[in-house]
């Protein structure tokens, strides 16, 4: 690997580096069992199988001559591949080859998948590229609480880069222009004071939401006044808790899982406060959904696709207004992300 610790970062890093990290691959309930599914992260495409005996994740190729696994299919427990039939347990091992009777262990060997690890949470289906055990997801003891309603979302591709969805989620003064018929129906333009502490793994905001204080409609409870603590979790888990003047709070999270350095899928969920008074659950779902999809739009109309990991002076990327200020400490803190995580690996410290 090439060394960039001290020198400026280039466009491959972020995925060199981010491939030790957990990443949503799918959501739980799509892969049901003997579902088999294909899925692209960091420019490689994986095959995902839930086996009666757990959950595989691994390169979609078939060590023989390179078929799709994903158009496999299980078989006695086994994913077997549709072009010769040669047969994977739910590690990865090539058990089968029906061309060979007795086909040679060494062979066998061989032919081991490149698999992943692979676990659930949060009702998603989490891959890690490179395993590092010192890497977890962050806890968000909502999802789990029974107590609250947790839904999660349905992912939501987006043409346009993975920290591109991220200056968007964290933007607090687009409401009332991108989310005009939704969100920011009584939303001000006017940038809130916002509080930004930092922290070792990530950086939070607290900001009340920059409702207007006299709208010409009366906004519904999730258009209202709310305060917004907003906490992302390095390289790219961010989580919004929003809570109300009567005490009611949601809470949200949003991981844009990078496909391509131009694409990723933003996968997110949604908890709802015991007793909520306000629109039932599925409904702020699709409400939720209609956001997204405004956002969507915006990131997919911005040119270049992607935040560019070095914004230059003079051209894009030159963030000044107050507004920019937690795009501009994103950009400052995942760049140092980077940076340390790089020195670990050139250290070869665990």
């Amino acid at each position: 690997m090439p060394n960039h610790v001290g020198s400026e970062l280039t466009e491959d890093v972020p995925f060199q580096v981010m491939k030790g990290t957990w990443q949503p691959v799918a959501v739980s309930a799509e892969l049901s069992p003997g579902k088999i599914i294909s899925y692209r992260l960091f420019d490689i495409d994986l095959v995902l199988a839930r086996f009666p005996s757990g959950l595989m994740a691994a390169e979609d190729s078939c060590p023989h001559k390179g078929a799709r696994l994903s158009r496999g299919h299980l078989c006695e427990n086994e994913l077997q591949c549709c072009y010769h039939g040669w047969r994977f347990n739910v590690t990865g091992e090539c058990t089968n080859i029906p061309s060979l009777i007795d086909p040679p262990k060494d062979k066998l060997r061989l032919s081991h998948l490149r698999n992943f690890p692979v676990q659930e949470r949060y009702g998603m289906v989490w891959v890690q590229m490179e395993p590092d055990p010192s890497v977890r997801l962050p806890d968000v003891p909502e999802f789990e609480d029974p107590a609250w309603t947790f839904l999660v979302g349905p992912p939501t591709p987006f043409k346009a880069g993975f920290r591109r969805e991220i200056e968007n989620y964290l933007d607090m003064t687009h409401f009332a222009f991108a989310h005009a018929t939704t969100l920011g129906k009584a939303a001000s333009p006017t940038v809130p004071e916002m509080a930004i502490s930092l922290h070792e793994d990530g950086f939070q905001m607290d900001a009340p939401f920059p409702a207007l204080e006299s709208s010409h409609e009366q906004p519904g409870k999730l258009q209202s006044a709310h305060h917004r603590r907003q906490r992302c979790f390095l390289p790219n888990f961010t989580t919004i808790r929003q809570t109300f003047a009567d005490g009611d709070e949601r809470v949200l999270v949003h991981i844009p899982s990078p496909n391509t350095r131009e694409d990723c899928t933003c996968f997110w969920a949604l908890a709802v406060s015991p007793g909520f008074d306000g629109p039932p659950p599925r409904e702020q779902l699709d409400f939720a959904i209609k956001v997204l999809d405004e956002d969507r739009d915006m990131c997919e109309n911005q040119v270049p696709h992607e935040v560019p990991i070095n914004p230059s002076r003079g051209g894009w990327g030159v963030l000044v207004t107050p507004g920019d200020t937690l795009a501009n400490t994103f950009q400052k803190s995942f760049r140092k992300y980077l940076l340390d995580r790089l020195a670990i690996k050139a250290s070869g410290v665990p």
